[in-house]
């Protein structure tokens, strides 16, 4: 579906996104995104299309993986079950599925819910969220400097 003639390279819609994000905030703000397994997926292919166009993920720019949360959720409550995909935390929190898997908002709706819960049952503040959250840690303009 991306390789449509009508969808935005990440050339093009990486500066959209940037200048986006940063209309949202104010000065001295960060912004948190949130994905589901985030450091071995999302960021991993953030850093590698940013890099591909030359660009550097901004230094306010925060990641949060919900994957180790559900993991220690899961870990505190005595869970003799080890999946902890999307779908069996929705399923975990009986979350109802809006939508197809897999497709973008319908995943987006589910994990903003699955993160509503975790947070709640780990008694999480926001705090708490920010000390989770990691920075991509990736410039492009060091990669060919030794």
């Amino acid at each position: 579906m991306v390789n449509r003639s009508y969808v935005p390279r990440m050339e093009d819609l990486i500066p959209i996104v940037i200048k986006y994000v940063n209309s949202r905030l104010g000065p001295g703000e960060i912004a948190i995104f949130v994905a589901h397994n985030a450091r071995r997926f999302d960021v991993p292919f953030l850093a590698k299309e940013f890099s591909r166009c030359s660009m550097n993920i901004p230094d306010n720019w925060r990641f949060l993986d919900t994957l180790p949360l559900a993991r220690e959720l899961m870990k505190q409550n005595g869970s003799v079950s080890s999946k902890t995909s999307l779908q069996a935390l929705r399923e975990y929190f009986g979350i109802p599925l809006e939508g197809s898997a897999h497709r973008a908002m319908s995943d987006v709706n589910s994990l903003a819910s699955i993160l509503e819960r975790i947070t709640s049952d780990l008694n999480f503040t926001l705090s708490d969220l920010l000390k989770t959250s990691f920075r991509a840690n990736f410039d492009h303009s060091k990669k060919n400097k030794k």
